[in-house]
């Protein structure tokens, strides 16, 4: 790539007027991604089971809403039907939508894990990005698309049980479990989506939201930045993976942890 091309991916109109595709955008991060791309000009198709967050289009784009649960087929499959009939392009897919710690209080001790939260984990964080990622698959081809993951550390490292020690935290199996198999997910919608789409993962550390003091200083013990991650922190990856600064980036897990996991 010539040093020209390289400053020219720099400049914020390179995703004006691309179709981006976002799940789970009225949480924490996928809110934050949202906007994100609001102000790059981006038109914004955002998903989520919840009465998806308004947002004011401030570069003359379009923004589009969807309340899916993805714990549902037939509504996956409704979603799916509607982005093939609406759009006549689709250029960005961000599957950040998750069964989180809110969802039906899933985070018990280890004996009092439920099969059916192993069963939703994998619906909503696994099964609904590859229906999702398959179901498009045409329209990201045509437009030469990406499609961004949302994973974890923990898809690849244990949690540290000391951490929750004394809160009312954890980390239940499933959910690591579920960031581990989209991983893989990743590396094989990379070679099948190739060479018009670039599949790639990010995996954030721990994202501070209001933990316990105690719980906050024994994570940073470990994280050689001595802080835990923020939405933010995550956005330059997200603006990397989504443009042609990535061009030969495909089936990576891009770890963004503040150095967690090199210890």
């Amino acid at each position: 790539m010539s040093s020209n091309l390289l400053l020219k991916n720099f400049d914020n109109n390179y995703h004006k007027n691309k179709f981006v595709v976002i799940t789970g955008a009225s949480g924490g991060l996928g809110l934050k991604i949202s906007k994100l791309f609001n102000k790059l000009g981006a038109n914004l198709i955002l998903v989520d089971k919840k009465n998806v967050k308004k947002i004011t289009p401030i570069n003359k784009n379009t923004i589009h809403y969807f309340k899916i649960d993805f714990t549902s087929q037939i509504q996956i499959d409704e979603l799916i039907k509607n982005l093939n009939v609406k759009y006549k392009k689709i250029d960005i897919l961000i599957n950040n939508a998750a069964y989180t710690g809110s969802d039906n209080n899933w985070i018990k001790k280890f004996g009092e894990q439920k099969i059916e939260d192993w069963h939703n984990v994998f619906k909503v964080s696994y099964e609904a990005t590859f229906c999702l990622s398959q179901g498009i698959s045409n329209k990201l081809k045509k437009s030469n698309g990406r499609v961004i993951n949302i994973g974890s550390i923990f898809g690849t490292s244990i949690p540290n049980t000391k951490n929750y020690k004394g809160t009312k935290m954890g980390s239940p199996a499933a959910y690591a479990i579920s960031k581990n198999a989209l991983l893989h997910l990743t590396k094989w919608l990379a070679v099948n989506m190739a060479p018009n789409v670039n599949v790639n993962m990010i995996s954030p550390g721990g994202i501070k939201r209001n933990q316990p003091s105690s719980f906050i200083k024994k994570y940073n013990y470990k994280v050689p930045l001595n802080k835990m991650c923020s939405e933010e922190d995550i956005l330059g990856a997200i603006i990397f993976l989504s443009s042609n600064l990535s061009n030969y980036v495909t089936g990576h897990n891009l770890i963004v942890d503040g150095g967690y996991s090199v210890i």
